[in-house]
């Protein structure tokens, strides 16, 4: 079965591109490929916008999460560093700056590695690059 990719819009081409099977369809990815290079050379794309893969909205949604993660832990962190002492949640103990100066140093840090790896998967996300 031969399919016509010369009536596809540049959308629907990007489309057929990711969910194609290369292995199976070798000679299909190189036509589509091709198409998609002179759509692209004719300025086709500005008329079709190009829609958001499930992949690119998944890697979005997590970037929004690793951004509110990213604010909790620099909060957390500097709540801390302005009082001198961090909670524990599961009441098992509290890191105060006076009594065990290290401790408490051992979770700031934690929580600004934490903070600082959330907001760089944040972005990583936002540009389209995934988790």
């Amino acid at each position: 079965m031969d399919v016509d990719y010369t009536k596809y819009t540049l959308s629907e081409l990007r489309d057929c591109r990711e969910h194609i099977d290369e292995n199976a369809y070798p000679e299909r990815v190189k036509i589509i490929e091709e198409q998609i290079d002179i759509r692209i050379k004719n300025g086709d794309f500005k008329k079709s916008p190009k829609k958001m893969t499930k992949k690119e909205s998944e890697a979005t949604q997590w970037a929004w999460g690793n951004l509110f993660l990213s604010f909790v832990f620099a909060f957390l962190a500097i709540s801390g560093v302005s009082k001198g002492s961090i909670g524990n949640a599961a009441k098992m103990g509290n890191y105060n700056l006076t009594e065990d100066p290290i401790g408490f140093w051992v979770v700031i840090l934690i929580l600004a590695l934490l903070s600082g790896h959330r907001l760089y998967k944040s972005i990583k996300g936002f540009g389209g690059k995934g988790i």
